[in-house]
């Protein structure tokens, strides 16, 4: 199989900021499989830029494509 994408979903808490208390951003093709410290790196980025938002979880979704 070759590699079409590689997807995060992260999920960011701020009752005061979303209307939902979260949000949630999505990241396509960053890397083809991504190290923890490249995702942690990623979470630690983000927050950096946030007002006040706190990390709560991460979804890592490979997408393979086949070729047969």
């Amino acid at each position: 199989m070759d590699w079409q994408k590689t997807t995060i979903k992260l999920r960011f808490n701020n009752d005061e900021k979303y209307k939902k208390g979260y949000i949630v951003r999505t990241f396509n093709n960053i890397v083809e499989k991504p190290t923890d410290k490249q995702v942690q790196d990623l979470i630690d980025g983000i927050l950096l830029l946030s007002d006040g938002d706190t990390f709560s979880t991460a979804i890592i979704s490979d997408n393979d494509k086949y070729i047969g």
